[in-house]
């Protein structure tokens, strides 16, 4: 059962007001003894009577599962899950490909034009917090917006599509790939659920609509297609090759090192974030800064969080080690700036 008109009946209520009222001053407003349904009610209706978006940090992904089932019932416009990953950030190689395509899906909508949309909730793990991200200006430069009227040269929409890490198939059949038969464009973005076909009258734009990968069959049309990068890996590639640290190659080994300078992006570039940028993004990063931002079960998220960082500081000197870099030489070529104190 939908649980809008209860939010807009606690938005309304006096008891939010001195809640909100509360927030603002310097002291941590702690609620405690409701349940889990209770808390996504009255985190709702606060962040939704100051029309602002929502972030639930919970402290692992199952939490963050029925904490999304919740807000659905909510009205919020939007309901995202953010994915984040268990392992090191220091590992040869990036996470899976659901998990990066599923951020970009929720980082896509946050670089879009917020002034046109109506506030949304996402909810993540405390992973969210850590330095994880390319700087939001970086991942903004390199995404495409297509729109309806758009003059677009097909060759140059190729071009664009290969260094956004696009395969070209034959046939749409997952996220990530694209084809074209004559006038038309068929592409499956890796933040969208759907692909789209673009049809194009010369080189105007002429129709977007989303369809059926299994069938072919067309669905709804949309009025534009916000094209990101397939991972994050091609950025870094592109930073590193700008700055070219020192101690690149140490870090790489010859054979990604040079795979590097011939204009590839090696496995496991997010191991050297820090290296592309003196300073990741986290999650918050990318928020409006008008954001409600609640913690649920925080020390447990402590907890948690507190074991995962642990980790990825003793992994970051274990691979330091093998790559044959002293203490001095770690913290001066490879500074760990992927994990920070919670």
């Amino acid at each position: 059962m939908p649980l809008r008109s209860l939010v807009t009946q606690l938005q309304q209520a006096a008891l939010t007001g001195e809640l909100l009222e509360r927030t603002g001053r310097g002291d941590r407003l702690l609620m405690r003894g409701a349940g889990r349904g209770s808390r996504a009610l009255v985190a709702s209706a606060m962040a939704r009577r100051q029309d602002c978006p929502l972030l639930v940090v919970v402290p692992t992904l199952e939490e963050a599962g029925r904490w999304t089932s919740l807000l659905e019932l909510m009205g919020w416009s939007s309901t995202s899950l953010y994915p984040t990953s268990e392992g090191s950030p220091y590992e040869p190689f990036d996470p899976t490909s659901e998990i990066i395509w599923g951020q970009l899906q929720v980082l896509s909508d946050l670089l879009g034009d917020q002034s046109v949309t109506a506030p949304g909730a996402i909810v993540a793990t405390e992973r969210c917090l850590q330095p994880h991200l390319p700087p939001p200006d970086a991942l903004r430069d390199i995404c495409r917006t297509l729109r309806k009227g758009d003059e677009i040269d097909l060759e140059d929409l190729g071009e664009t599509l290969a260094q956004l890490g696009y395969e070209r198939v034959s046939s749409i059949d997952q996220e990530g790939t694209w084809s074209r038969r004559g006038d038309i464009v068929d592409i499956f973005p890796v933040s969208s659920e759907l692909p789209v076909r673009l049809e194009f009258f010369g080189e105007e734009l002429d129709k977007l609509r989303e369809f059926d990968p299994a069938t072919q069959r067309s669905l709804d049309p949309v009025e534009q297609l916000r094209l990101t990068p397939t991972g994050f890996g091609p950025l870094i590639a592109d930073a590193l090759r700008e700055s070219m640290p020192d101690g690149l190659e140490q870090l790489l080994g010859e054979q990604d090192a040079e795979q590097l300078l011939e204009g590839g992006t090696p496995e496991g570039m997010r191991r050297l974030m820090g290296l592309a940028w003196s300073q990741p993004a986290s999650l918050l990063d990318y928020l409006p800064k008008s954001t409600a931002v609640v913690i649920d079960e925080r020390r447990h998220g402590l907890a948690h969080g507190q074991q995962w960082l642990d980790h990825a500081s003793d992994h970051h000197r274990e691979v330091a080690a093998e790559c044959g870099l002293s203490e001095e030489e770690r913290d001066q070529l490879w500074p760990p700036l992927l994990h920070r104190p919670i």
